[in-house]
């Protein structure tokens, strides 16, 4: 997973929209979308909150870097 990606996956799982990632992160929410698609497939995984669970049970380091 790319640097951009593991941002936007903590993002995630503080609960942000993309708009909102987007405007943290300065970058469009479509783009944001892009990153999540890229995440989820990464992950094999279909939406946000199966991305929150498998952050949280995976033992990962999320930082907002």
């Amino acid at each position: 997973m790319t640097k951009r990606e593991k941002q936007v996956l903590f993002w995630i799982v503080e609960g942000k929209t993309n708009g909102d990632i987007g405007r943290i992160l300065e970058i469009s929410p479509r783009t944001v979308e892009k990153h999540c698609e890229s995440i989820f497939r990464k992950l094999g995984i279909e939406n946000r909150y199966a991305a929150i669970v498998f952050a949280l049970t995976s033992n990962w380091e999320l930082k907002p870097e």
